[in-house]
């Protein structure tokens, strides 16, 4: 196939298209197969444009935080791009890319592209372009970080500079005398360390880590490896947090308050925080897991389960989370105060070979229940299409009694001797 010829396609399925992270508005997909054939066209039809966008307002992105359902397509003229840096992302380190983009209303837009994507980006070819230079950027995913907004790549983006499009036109007429150019900004020279060092830096067991004085170490970070096997949510699974530095906020009023930023402009949101114990062969403790480090134990949002799943009581305990019972990862730990207390804050767990505590059974009750893992998807960590959702399945049945057992077994005699 050539980019920007014309084909007839034939010999293809149709199907529905996905419910979340889709690139397109459409409710249906197209799904080629090895019969599918293409023919290129060569006789004269009518043009077809060669981009097609579903542009969203740099203002309106706000909305769309954590719920991507359709991705979003955004565009601007450059204003600055980072070097190539390094994070770690779900236990391995990943490549990111930051750039700064503008609309005529002179409003700035944060962009991260994620993987190899950002390696495709020529700074050299941009420098030599007339300014000012045009990106479009294709099935983004709106986040947020520190209270401030930005857009992700996902596996589907794709970028366009200086597209044959109308917005292009209107941007360039807009910044046509603009005296700026782009500015360079060098990533970070300091780099992360090595993944296996992040996982052993400091690695303690619990019966040593409570040994410690948690007032004289609160700047180190303790690795453990260890397993949930408490999930204290009595007192509650989330909080209405700032937007800007995550801290637990009162209403006042009509508004919010938040005792760093004052009243608040906009929106609260949602943050997890969860009481939890885990265990290893030494003993057992509890610590507190906040935000992102939950997220990435059961890949969902805090705003999923709030806004589009409906659970707004912090009492009310939505089912994924009890997924988190029984897991054991490496847990980086870290001492921080909290009024007259202080609290081990899990601030991120890494995978590893850690054996599982053998959990108590659990207590039986006189019914039959099924409990389904749930699998959500995130932008930034690619799922395989197809993959199936892992389901568990739980029986629990009364408990049989001595006698029970007995009569049970006499009758199981009788029928065979029959």
């Amino acid at each position: 196939m050539q980019l920007g010829a014309i084909y007839e396609i034939s010999n293809f399925f149709i199907t529905n298209n996905k419910q979340k992270y889709k690139i397109v508005p459409h409710a249906a997909m197209l799904q080629f197969a090895r019969s599918t054939v293409f023919k290129n066209v060569e006789e004269d039809i009518p043009e077809i444009p060669q981009h097609k966008f579903n542009f969203v307002e740099f203002d309106q992105l706000t909305s769309k935080i954590d719920i991507n359902d359709i991705l979003s397509d955004v565009i601007g003229r450059v204003i600055s791009i980072k070097g190539i840096e390094e994070s770690t992302i779900n236990d391995r380190m990943v490549k990111r890319r930051g750039f700064v983009i503008q609309n005529i209303r002179e409003e700035t837009l944060n962009i991260t592209l994620w993987g190899e994507i950002g390696d495709n980006i020529d700074e050299n070819s941009l420098q030599a372009m007339p300014e000012p230079v045009v990106i479009a950027f294709s099935a983004m995913a709106a986040k947020q970080y520190m209270g401030g907004l930005y857009v992700a790549s996902t596996s589907g983006t794709l970028f366009y500079i200086d597209p044959d499009i109308p917005e292009t036109k209107k941007i360039k007429k807009r910044f046509s005398h603009s005296i700026q150019g782009i500015d360079f900004i060098a990533g970070s020279t300091k780099k992360p360390l090595p993944l296996e060092e992040q996982k052993t830096i400091n690695r303690t067991t619990i019966i040593e880590l409570q040994a410690l004085n948690p007032y004289q170490n609160q700047e180190t970070k303790f690795t453990v490896k260890a397993t949930i096997t408490e999930l204290h949510i009595h007192q509650g699974w989330f909080y209405n947090a700032c937007p800007r530095c995550y801290r637990q906020i009162k209403q006042s009023g009509t508004s919010w308050w938040c005792d760093n930023h004052g009243h608040l402009t906009t929106m609260p949101v949602s943050w997890y925080k969860i009481n939890a114990r885990i265990e290893d062969s030494t003993g057992g403790m509890n610590i507190v897991m906040f935000g992102k480090t939950v997220q990435s134990l059961i890949n969902k949002p805090c705003s999923i389960l709030t806004i589009q799943e409906g659970y707004t009581d912090p009492a009310v305990i939505p089912p994924i989370l009890n997924q988190l019972k029984g897991m054991s990862k490496i847990f980086v730990i870290q001492f921080r105060p909290r009024g007259a207390f202080i609290d081990a804050i899990v601030i991120k767990s890494f995978d590893d070979d850690v054996q599982p505590l053998s959990l108590p059974a659990p207590t039986t009750i006189p019914s039959t229940e099924t409990i389904s893992s749930v699998t959500s998807f995130d932008p930034e960590t690619p799922q395989v299409e197809g993959k199936k959702t892992a389901k568990r399945q739980l029986t629990f049945t009364k408990p049989v009694s001595g006698e029970e057992k007995s009569r049970s077994e006499e009758k199981l005699k009788k029928i065979k001797h029959e």
